[in-house]
């Protein structure tokens, strides 16, 4: 193998649920939900209107399926009028997943499913384009810590654009992107062109999807807002989630010609991130973690773990991420309640959690450990 290419198996093994979303929405119509097992049936479709059909049900169910009603029944409670027994759930399933405390609120009743990514096999893995990304920002943000004098001018530049009244998707997206160029973009390949991708550094840093992750490892995941009160807040949205206990592997090759960072250095950074986001954020809320090679990963986890402004602000921090809500959140700024923020010194003011197996958890929470090739 060529000195200049360092390879490695990484291995992120879940200390809590942790949610990739494929961006696909399993309907109320698209699941069965069986209270007495605790299950939630995934059905293959064709296999069940199929079955439908063979009963001579074709049409009463296109028309229950045209139905919009709100109110109207679950596919569940349609089947079950129809005579469908579990046999026949069992019979038809493309998979199962625990639905543990994902039903257990009468109040906040989910209506819908974000799926877990999968490939074309229907089998759950993580894109290394979400590890990377995870990677990226602590690289950042231990940048930003080293060498904190070299930002000041776009640290300003972000606290003074960040009142300006946008949308969530260009908030402070130049300003970021600018941040991103001084740290990452310094390889001058492109001398005419600062801002071309091949001047990233990370381009040389391959890290590959992971390995199939058993369908069996999935679970039913309700959103919990914890308050700083310790007051949970269940919330009527359900994601599929791997569960604690599940083991991501994947692996991660670098171009030391290209990039400077090794495994180990990466590990630093993580370690750097995860005492800024320990400090300003889950230790209000006794929450997260003091351990190392902690990692925040997938959705869910909230606002802190996808960007650097905390490492960029520290306890300034909060009155630009009010800033960043107050002018990209309109109505829901007030609804949501981030009135409260500069109040309570903290932003945002919620935790993002779940519950599994009746032990609360934060959302997205990993160890990462590497072994070199």
């Amino acid at each position: 193998m060529n000195d200049y290419l360092k390879c490695y198996n990484v291995k992120i093994h879940a200390l809590s649920p942790i949610y990739i979303g494929s961006g696909e929405k399993i309907g109320k119509k698209e699941y069965i939900y069986m209270p007495w097992r605790q299950k939630v049936i995934i059905p293959d479709f064709d296999k069940m209107y199929q079955n439908i059909c063979e009963k001579g049900l074709r049409q009463e169910f296109i028309n229950y399926m045209m139905d919009n009603t709100p109110k109207g029944p679950s596919i569940g409670q349609w089947l079950q009028k129809h005579q469908f027994e579990e046999a026949d759930y069992e019979r038809l399933k493309k998979y199962e997943l625990d639905g543990g405390e994902a039903f257990s609120s009468r109040t906040s009743r989910p209506k819908e499913i974000e799926a877990f990514m999968k490939d074309a096999y229907g089998i759950p893995y993580v894109p290394g384009s979400s590890i990377k990304g995870m990677i990226r920002t602590a690289l950042i943000a231990r940048e930003i810590k080293n060498n904190s004098e070299k930002y000041a001018d776009t640290r300003e530049l972000i606290w003074k654009n960040s009142i300006e009244r946008t949308n969530r998707k260009t908030c402070l997206k130049d300003e970021i992107k600018q941040l991103e160029k001084q740290v990452l973009y310094i390889l001058e390949r492109d001398e005419r062109n600062a801002g071309n991708a091949v001047n990233d550094n990370l381009s040389g840093l391959h890290i590959g999807d992971s390995n199939p992750i058993d369908l069996k490892q999935l679970t039913l995941c309700q959103k919990i807002d914890y308050t700083l009160d310790y007051v949970e807040k269940e919330l009527p949205l359900l994601r599929e989630c791997i569960i604690p206990g599940t083991d991501i592997e994947f692996e991660v090759s670098i171009d030391s010609t290209l990039c400077p960072y090794d495994m180990e250095d990466i590990i630093n950074a993580v370690n750097d991130f995860q005492e800024i986001c320990y400090k300003y954020f889950y230790a209000r809320f006794r929450r997260g973690s003091k351990e190392k090679n902690i990692v925040w990963l997938g959705g869910g986890c909230g606002f802190l773990s996808k960007t650097v402004i905390y490492p960029l602000f520290g306890s300034r921090a909060v009155k630009v991420v009010d800033n960043i809500y107050r002018n990209t959140l309109g109505p829901s700024y007030g609804k949501h309640k981030h009135t409260k923020d500069l109040g309570l010194k903290i932003a945002p003011h919620v935790c993002k959690c779940t519950r599994y197996r009746g032990k609360l958890y934060d959302m997205g929470m990993g160890r990462i450990e590497y072994q070199k090739l």
